[in-house]
């Protein structure tokens, strides 16, 4: 999921929480599990993936479900974490992961059913903490060292270089001394089964290279000295990367993630994902207000398209088939069969939020948002709701 959730999510969740019963046994006394609920199903859902004949969703409170009827039907999973999920990504049908606040990383093996906690976020920011404040210190006392020989017209620059890395160590010193924050994570994504980032907030970004099992923080590789929010990753089909973020800026990496380089897409304000279609490669931007931007060479340019959508939008779904759909506040969908061309509005009966999408076995669409998942209306019918379900 994305930036948004830092803001404005509070609501839903609360008024969704007011309807949530605990039924059945207590869970494992002193393990932070997801608390299974009678109404999970109709709770706060913030992203949906499709495995294989199976849908999985993810959303407030740890909640992770899984259908196996084209979502009519929702079984809870047990969940080793009560933190937000934001995101859910699967390679294949047996394995995937999910990731959300607190920094946390889950994996699932079984497609869907059952989950580990593969990062425990807090904790994992705590060592961070520490190995940023040690590199922190380790510069100060180089530069210290270095001012102390260099020769006169080397004294400015390396004075101005030392004043820099003392505030840098004060400001790690400071964050050793509060108590440890994780940023929340708001997207994953895998090129294979052992590649994989995991992207949040304040600039966060994470690799790991075996597949879960270890995460490195890559923030430093992402040239963000302001610590915009990551709030989408997304690979092409060519193996290029890119991360969405604030005042219109995609990073983009054709270096398979080693530096990472803000892209101009002409735009100033926040995008939410991005999405890269597996049936033409062009690349696509989304977030506030209906904005789209689309590039067609790997991000060297960038320009908006008319969605069509007035609402921001916060999820998005590119099929091998060519299909490109787009969902977001007050039950926005928005369909493209030509590359974004122009798009059709998928009119709802419902004025639910949309946070994320994923294609079910029969070629219908399913979201996942505020109170659970919906089918979306067949793009045949969304003039007949748009009528007031009268025939035109």
């Amino acid at each position: 999921m994305k930036h948004f959730l830092l803001n404005t999510t509070g609501k839903s969740l609360f008024a969704a929480g007011l309807f949530c019963l605990l039924i059945g046994p207590a869970w494992p006394a002193g393990t932070d599990y997801a608390m299974p609920m009678k109404k999970a199903a109709s709770s706060l859902l913030l992203d949906i993936a499709a495995v294989g004949d199976r849908l999985v969703a993810v959303g407030e409170r740890g909640h992770i479900l899984y259908s196996d009827d084209g979502g009519e039907s929702w079984v809870q999973t047990r969940v080793p974490t009560s933190a937000m999920l934001t995101r859910v990504f699967f390679i294949s049908d047996k394995l995937g992961w999910a990731v959300g606040h607190d920094g946390n990383i889950l994996v699932s093996r079984d497609g869907g059913v059952n989950w580990e906690l593969q990062r425990e976020g807090i904790s994992a920011q705590a060592q961070l903490n520490e190995v940023r404040a040690g590199k922190a210190k380790a510069r100060v006392e180089a530069l210290s060292q270095q001012l102390q020989t260099a020769p006169g017209e080397d004294a400015p620059a390396l004075s101005e270089a030392l004043q820099e890395a003392t505030h840098d160590l004060e400001r790690a010193r400071e964050t050793l001394d509060a108590p440890v924050y994780a940023p929340p994570l708001m997207d994953i994504w895998f090129a294979n089964p052992e590649q994989g980032w995991a992207s949040g907030a304040y600039g966060t970004l994470l690799r790991t290279q075996n597949g879960g099992r270890q995460w490195d923080d890559w923030s430093r590789k992402v040239d963000n000295p302001d610590e915009l929010h990551l709030n989408g990753v997304i690979g092409d089909p060519d193996g290029n990367l890119y991360l969405a973020s604030e005042w219109g800026t995609v990073f983009r990496s054709l270096t398979q993630g080693e530096s990472w380089e803000p892209l101009e897409t002409g735009y100033d304000g926040s995008f939410f994902g991005v999405v890269a279609s597996p049936a033409s490669g062009s690349v696509f931007a989304y977030g506030l207000l209906g904005t789209v931007y689309r590039s067609t060479d790997q991000g060297e340019s960038w320009e908006p398209l008319t969605s069509g959508a007035r609402a921001s939008l916060f999820g998005a779904l590119a099929t091998a088939q060519g299909a490109l759909l787009f969902v977001g506040q007050g039950s926005t969908a928005v369909l493209s069969r030509d590359d974004g061309d122009s798009f059709t509005p998928l009119v709802q009966p419902s004025r639910a939020g949309f946070y994320g999408i994923a294609e079910r076995g029969d070629g219908r669409y399913v979201v996942a948002g505020d109170g659970g998942s919906r089918v979306l209306a067949a793009p045949d019918a969304t003039a007949a709701i748009a009528n007031g379900g009268r025939q035109p």
